[in-house]
């Protein structure tokens, strides 16, 4: 009998995992970004359906990023009783390692833009465009139910020279 009820629990949260609505709003660029670093340009991210992205546009890097430049990368999930957002996963890592190291999104990326190929440090100031990157969310998003927010900093000698956030909402 108990082998029965785990079973039917198993599956009734399998269903409850693959029927994840991920909501992901346009980035905010957070109004202190120095102007002499990052221009946002036209970047936007499209919704087209329940499970599909579409990154596109321009954006410049008026300044070289490499090793020097740290990127601390974080997602914050919002407390239903206090309303504010807590940190559940931090990375800290510099430029080129966040653009080089990362072997799912950016090798993918790459082939619908002109960003430099993986390998190259520092990150060269200058004008780059993606055209129509598609990215599909997936069946089983890792996140509970909730918002959240992804946020992008970056640092150089102290000086904040970026920050981003995507808000995101997950539903089950």
């Amino acid at each position: 009998m108990d082998i029965k009820i785990v079973g039917f629990t198993c599956l009734i949260l399998v269903q409850l995992c693959t029927a994840a609505e991920v909501i992901v709003s346009n980035y905010r660029l957070d109004p202190q970004t120095d102007p002499g670093f990052f221009n946002p340009g036209t970047l936007r991210v499209t919704r087209k359906s329940r499970k599909l992205l579409v990154i596109s546009g321009w954006w410049e890097i008026l300044q070289n990023a490499g090793e020097d430049v740290r990127s601390i990368n974080s997602v914050l999930h919002k407390n239903v009783l206090t309303g504010r957002y807590e940190k559940v996963w931090s990375q800290n890592v510099t430029a080129c390692e966040l653009l080089n190291k990362n072997r799912s999104v950016l090798p993918k990326i790459r082939k619908v833009s002109n960003f430099p190929p993986a390998g190259m440090c520092p990150f060269p100031k200058g004008r780059y465009t993606i055209d129509n990157y598609k990215f599909e969310l997936p069946e089983a998003f890792p996140l509970p139910p909730g918002d959240y927010i992804i946020v992008e900093r970056m640092i150089k000698d102290g000086h904040f020279l970026l920050g981003l956030e995507w808000p995101i909402t997950v539903h089950y």
